[in-house]
């Protein structure tokens, strides 16, 4: 049975689009047979068991968590079921390496439905992260901001304008050359400030590790970088003072930008060591790449 075209899967197919890969295999045992792999950071575990499972199991089809340890660690699902792959492609995912990409016209003919796609997108290939003011002595991360990038210029151009009809106002920024050959040129879209504020409100995000970074900004006019989701978590409850990371005599002061790096944080009052790894970048998938710089309905 065909899936139903809604928002729910307007948001798997804005997932799809952004993080994952659909891809036909070519080792001698199953040459011939699709492949669905998505993944994102470890961080985003919470994500993925708590929402991305759910989704794809009640939607398009039952698909299974992988967890690659290692250097270049990650946290997704995979399958390779026909009918998971078959639906998919069905509701628009192409097989094969995402150079040109669009936004199914199903998806773009319903508002519903394209809330629910630029949910997805940003929420498994998009970043929310604060940058500084410098007109600021005290040089906190006060500047709010969203970002996307594709190596597809009509796609980013799509969702810019998807965006603007949405409610929410965004730059496309003039595209920049990868160092690395195998991949086009980067197209990127930015929301900035009292805009981050309205995607929030008209189109959501169901993905801790923006949402956290999003309400830390909220309550205190700032967020820090380089710090995880338990730490931000932390914050929010009370048992972490933000200001904490811009003090001088901490290793771990919020003295650099995003994405992060590996860090351990010391907490103040006797509070327990947390050592985790921060970095926001993507691990790379197997097919094309819509690459990231690093936010319900």
């Amino acid at each position: 049975m065909k899936p139903n075209k809604n928002e729910k899967t307007a948001e798997i197919v804005g997932m799809s689009l952004g993080d994952g890969s659909l891809t036909i295999r070519n080792d001698k045992k199953n040459k011939g047979l699709l492949r669905f792999q998505m993944r994102g950071h470890v961080e985003e575990r919470i994500y993925y068991d708590q929402y991305v499972k759910s989704l794809f199991d009640k939607h398009i089809g039952v698909v299974q968590i992988t967890h690659y340890k290692g250097k270049n660690a990650s946290y997704g699902i995979c399958s390779e079921k026909n009918e998971v792959c078959r639906n998919l492609h069905y509701l628009g995912i192409p097989i094969g390496v995402k150079k040109e990409l669009q936004i199914p016209s199903w998806i773009k003919q319903n508002t519903h439905h394209l809330r629910g796609f630029i949910r997805g997108f940003f929420d498994t290939d998009g970043s929310v992260f604060c940058g500084k003011d410098y007109n600021y002595p005290e040089k906190k991360h006060i500047k709010i901001r969203m970002s996307g990038v594709s190596i597809s210029f009509q796609f980013i151009k799509e969702i810019s304008q998807s965006l603007s009809h949405l409610g929410v106002h965004n730059l496309v920024i003039k595209p920049y050359k990868k160092n690395d050959p195998r991949f086009g040129d980067i197209n990127k879209i930015q929301i900035d400030g009292p805009n981050v504020v309205n995607y929030f409100k008209i189109i959501g995000s169901h993905n801790p590790k923006h949402i956290t970074k999003y309400q830390v900004w909220t309550k205190f006019g700032f967020c820090p970088p380089h710090t995880t989701l338990k730490q931000r978590d932390m914050i929010l409850e009370g048992k972490i003072d933000p200001t904490f990371y811009y003090e001088k005599n901490n290793k771990q002061n919020a003295g650099v930008a995003e994405p992060g790096q590996m860090r351990k944080s010391t907490v103040k009052n006797n509070m327990e060591r947390l050592v985790e790894e921060t970095s926001q970048k993507p691990c790379p998938l197997v097919g094309a790449r819509v690459r990231i710089t690093s936010p319900a309905s």
